[in-house]
């Protein structure tokens, strides 16, 4: 009775149905790693699996769900731009929106439309019923009779008298069109003779045949003639009013009994701009926002509405008020998504304190594992600690079974902790109501407790990564520490103060009490002059070491063999101190006291030390040795000290260039740039393990005492590390490792295992026992760059640099991302491949990041260090654009018109400078702290030594200013390029900071001041150099990415 027509349509392979996934295969033609399904090999470079699986979760996110499929993005070459294939048809679209509209009307095309004639009195209008084609496949086996045709039939007089008074109400020229084509029939609408039970042959056709070319030659678009005089071409109504969907409507559910009949009515473009609401965060169109606020929050705006008339007359104060809480909601967002970044909790140290044997037979150990971890909480303002415990279940060097951790403990007021070397107690230093307390708590409880402020021997026990320390003595009797220097202030009554027998005073005249004292600079304000201090836990004393020569500051010790004296850092304080934080150029030594106070020097004069380690069968010493000035950070050579034979040697040499090392994967080593960890070494005393920068990333890497060779132990290929960008190493001890990893969009995680054995380090078994297991929603890639010729050192040739980039996923279509470019300070420091909350911050509001690893930059040798001595304000300026040109070209999703930089210190400085340099380029900066004029710095600034070696001039503490040194200094300043400064400036100072003055950045203020040029200050009173206050970060953020906001866009 009726004709219905189908179409099987073979579904392209970016179409997915239901909850049906992408499948992944290992190439075997061109490689072996794993191809995107959706993607071809020059659009995403083949991978390891689960780099690809994170490539497929980003396509899921932005993919189209139609009815039961999902439509993904093709990037492969059907089309040469990133296009979507329809369901229904073979057309294909490249902007998303276009799409979806194509999707609306070729369903309605692809569910034809069929006319069915009902026999009726001759008298009566003949019914305009409509079924879609799988309408009439349902009916197709319905038997009508006789009364249900009668039945029907009266239904559909009394909709068509309906539809006729409507028509004639509504729409009388249509009617009148309908009268007229209806007069009579033409020679091809002759009434088929032979057809039954009144119900005639239908054509199926698509609604609108005039304006669908594509349907035009479709073979499954079948036409018959229709026996019904008084039925309109579709052509005269290609788009039904709402009568006639009701009327279809009311037809279909006489025949099928259901309601799935799609509308046919145009769809509206939505070309509109759409505003959020400030009180739900919902996207309307900004002509509907206003009816939303007052259904939905009319508490809210009855204070702030105004009459409809005012509103008419003077709609410029609403669309203010708009604003404003937009803003408000916006600023919401901001710290919501800050927020997120920053309560991630980050490991700072680990240890084993404890190593049970429980089964002697089958070799099984139970071993208790303490991590401490450091967390934002932005609600305090205040950096809180925790620790936690895990219990691991060991066979031989396996691990088995972890066991839950359990509740968190909070850490209060703790400065220093050391567990013993048997783990039974614990050793803590806390600091409460202005007095600092020694304490010692065992499987009792707290079993001794000394009040070190009372006890008068000495000033605030040291705290910091320069001089601290808090050691057990072997017999775990005694306690070794560093504290300040007792200084006693002179009375009304007396002009002596009184000294005690260890000499642990300061004698201070009446005539002296105003007298300056120097300290250690930046973040070390108010340590001057350290001592070596010993609790002895039988006695309830301390005791302070004399012997010490005076122009050293002791720190960082450690018990020598049997406790029979210490080794310590010497710093040389003569003739004055400069800042120490962040410096491994400063004067010190290595040296032995002994009980008699006997002071001896065991390593090498006139060099830099740092990180003295011991081995666990106490031969031998290791410790980190580089040179006085120059870099003020810098590649460093690990030493090795014989305790027996009383000699050094070299065992790590400073790295000039990358070089291969030695690993069953492809591995590099660049050099050692930092400490190293407090338990470094291997329980058979012949490997030391440490952490070091290479390129964009962190690795751990051991070295062989007796041959000096470097083996990659974790990184980014061995271990099934992949996932990850960068490995730290917390400690090793009993040949059980504990690391911190994590990447850019993965917060740390922390991971345990055994190293079995010195050839076979794949072998190592990575368990995870704490952190975060989250997987932010954006992309990261390293990248290395080659400098053109024109821009390369000829004495350091060849020097390539790095940069890392951060994208976020699903932009909206066609929509490219602004592009913030972060620099870090130093110069000698370095952005590594792992968790940075701002960076994560800024992606997820949309932003791409780059952070750039210029020449200069740690993990590159030494010779891409010293390549920048005399050429900063040029080469490392012309490194950061370089690599933001090259992003540019390569990242087609980045926008090149609004691109902004930010940074601190250093890299303040170079924010300012390419403001400076390209002011057409940049269009908005942020600037920490920045180096502004280097020649007015070098009066105030605590590292002196910096400001010659920055312009390439050989330091001496007895140098003084030169006009040509300070014209160097001047002209490799930001200051000089001030004028040519169009992109607005924000300024964060802090009142306090000793490395940057802030007048530093006054001076750049008062400048783009009297030009006109945006620039804003905002000024830190009680921070410095780091501006670390959580308040202080959270409102940084704030205010950056609202000047991004209103200057990019």
């Amino acid at each position: 009775m009726f004709s219905h027509t189908s179409q099987h349509t073979e579904l392209h392979k970016s179409i997915l149905r239901g909850e049906e996934q992408p499948t992944l295969q290992r190439c075997e033609d061109c490689c072996s790693f794993y191809h995107c399904p959706f993607c071809g090999p020059e659009m995403f470079k083949p991978t390891i699996k689960s780099k690809c699986l994170k490539h497929l979760q980003g396509h899921r996110r932005r993919a189209i769900r139609h009815k039961e499929f999902f439509i993904f993005k093709c990037h492969l070459k059907c089309r040469t731009a990133p296009h979507f294939h329809c369901v229904s048809c073979t057309s294909t679209f490249m902007r998303k929106d276009g799409f979806l509209k194509h999707l609306a009307t070729c369903d309605s095309k692809k569910s034809k439309v069929t006319v069915v004639e009902l026999k009726s009195d001759k008298g009566l209008p003949r019914p305009d019923l409509h079924l879609t084609t799988s309408e009439a496949c349902s009916t197709e086996e319905m038997p009508v009779s006789g009364g249900h045709r009668s039945l029907i039939s009266e239904d559909a007089q009394k909709i068509r008298r309906r539809k006729e008074n409507f028509e004639q109400h509504v729409c009388p020229k249509r009617a009148v069109s309908e009268e007229a084509e209806s007069q009579g029939p033409s020679d091809s609408e002759t009434p088929d003779q032979n057809s039954t039970g009144g119900i005639m042959e239908a054509r199926v056709r698509s609604d609108d045949p005039a304006t669908s070319p594509v349907d035009e030659g479709d073979p499954s678009v079948v036409d018959l003639s229709v026996a019904d005089h008084n039925v309109s071409d579709s052509a005269a109504n290609p788009h039904p009013i709402e009568a006639d969907v009701a009327i279809q409507t009311l037809v279909n559910e006489m025949f099928s009994g259901r309601t799935s009949v799609e509308s046919t009515l145009p769809q509206r473009s939505r070309y509109d701009a759409q505003d959020l609401c400030p009180f739900c965060g919902l996207m309307l169109h900004r002509k509907n926002l206003q009816v939303h606020l007052r259904r939905k929050h009319p508490d809210q705006v009855s204070n702030q509405e105004k009459p409809a008339s005012a509103q008419v007359k003077n709609p410029k104060p609403q669309r203010l008020l708009l604003r404003q809480q937009q803003k408000i909601a916006m600023e919401s967002e901001i710290r919501d998504v800050f927020r997120h970044c920053v309560r991630f909790p980050v490991p700072v140290s680990a240890s084993v304190v404890a190593d049970e044997l429980v089964d002697t037979a089958n070799e099984k150990r139970c071993i208790t594992v303490l991590a401490r971890w450091s967390q934002c909480d932005l609600e305090r303002g205040m950096k809180l600690c925790f620790s936690q415990r895990w219990t691991l279940l060991c066979k031989r060097d396996k691990i088995e079974h972890v066991l839950p951790s359990g509740t968190s403990s909070h850490i209060e007021k703790e400065l220093l902790s050391c567990h013993s070397p048997f783990g039974s107690i614990q050793a803590l230093i806390r600091e409460e109501a202005g007095h600092q307390y020694l304490e010692v708590w065992g499987q009792n409880g707290l079993e001794k407790s000394l009040d070190l402020t009372a006890l008068n021997k000495h000033g605030k026990v040291y705290d910091d990564a320069q001089f601290a320390c808090l050691a057990w003595s072997p017999c775990e009797k005694k306690l070794l520490y560093v504290a300040e220097k007792k200084r006693v202030e002179p009375s009304a009554h007396s002009s002596v103060a009184s000294v005690t027998e260890d000499g642990g005073l300061v004698l201070l005249e009446e005539q002296d009490k105003n007298v300056y004292v120097e300290d250690w600079g930046e973040g070390l304000v108010g340590k001057s002059c350290p001592v070596l201090c010993v609790a002895d836990l039988n006695k309830g004393a301390v005791i302070v070491y004399a012997g010490i020569p005076p122009h050293l500051s002791p720190g960082q010790a450690l018990w020598a063999p049997n406790g029979r004296g210490v080794v310590f850092v010497g710093q040389w304080n003569e003739p004055f101190r400069l800042g120490l934080k962040f410096c491994s150029n400063r004067r010190s030594a290595l040296y032995y006291l002994d009980m008699k106070g006997n002071c001896e020097c065991l390593s090498a004069e006139g060099v830099s030390v740092s990180s003295p380690r011991m081995s666990p069968d106490s031969c031998w010493i290791v410790y980190l040795q580089g040179q006085v000035f120059g870099p003020h950070h810098q590649c460093l050579r690990m030493m090795l000290y014989d305790m027996k034979n009383r000699s050094s040697l070299v065992l790590v040499d400073v790295v000039r260039r990358a070089e291969k090392v030695s690993h069953p994967f492809t591995g590099q080593f660049a050099g050692i740039y930092e400490s190293l960890p407090s338990q470094c070494w291997s329980a058979d005393s012949e490997r030391i393990f440490f952490t070091s920068a290479c390129e964009n990333s962190k690795a751990v890497f051991s070295v062989d005492r007796t041959t000096g060779r470097v083996t990659q132990v974790c990184g980014l290929d061995p271990l099934r590390l992949d996932d990850f960008g960068s490995v730290q190493l917390l400690t090793i001890q009993k040949d059980l490792m504990l690391m911190s990893c994590s990447s850019p969009n993965q917060p740390p995680c922390l991971k345990v295992g055994f190293l079995s054995s010195v050839d076979q380090a794949e072998d190592m078994h990575l368990c995870n026992v704490g952190g975060a297991d989250v997987y932010e929603g954006f992309d990261w890639q390293p990248m290395l760059i080659t400098p053109p010729s024109q821009e390369e050192n000829h004495q350091f040739s060849g020097l390539n640099f790095g940069a890392i980039l951060l994208k976020p996923y699903n932009l909206p279509e066609r929509r490219k991302s602004s592009l913030v470019i972060n620099i870090h300070g130093g110069p000698h420091a370095h952005f590594a491949a792992d968790w940075n909350a701002t960076a994560a911050a800024l992606t997820k509001l949309g932003f791409a990041v780059l952070m750039v690893n210029y020449r200069g930059s740690t993990g590159f040798g030494q010779d891409g260090i010293e390549s920048l001595l005399g050429n900063v304000g040029s080469q490392d300026v012309k490194d950061v654009h370089r690599a933001v040109l090259c992003t540019l070209q390569n990242e087609t999703t980045l926008d090149p018109d609004r691109v902004a930089v930010m940074g601190g210190s250093h890299g303040g400085f170079l924010a300012c400078h390419l403001v400076g340099q390209y002011p057409d380029f940049y269009r908005a900066c942020a600037a920490r702290n920045p180096v502004i004029n280097a020649a007015t710095l070098l009066g105030t600034s605590d590292i002196v030594d910096w400001r010659y070696s920055s312009v390439g001039i050989q330091y001496a503490f007895d140098r003084l200013p030169t006009s040509q040194s300070l014209v160097s200094m001047l002209e490799k300043s930001p200051i000089i390029h001030a004028a040519q400064i169009r992109a607005p400036v924000l300024l964060m100072l802090g009142g306090r900071d000793r490395r940057v003055s802030p007048h530093q950045g006054l001076e750049l203020y008062r400048a783009l001041k009297s030009r006109n040029t945006p620039v804003r200050l905002l000024w830190y009173s009680d921070e410095g150099h780091s501006l670390s206050k959580i308040n202080t970060q959270s409102d940084c953020f704030l205010n950056i990415i609202l000047w991004f906001k209103e200057h990019l866009n």
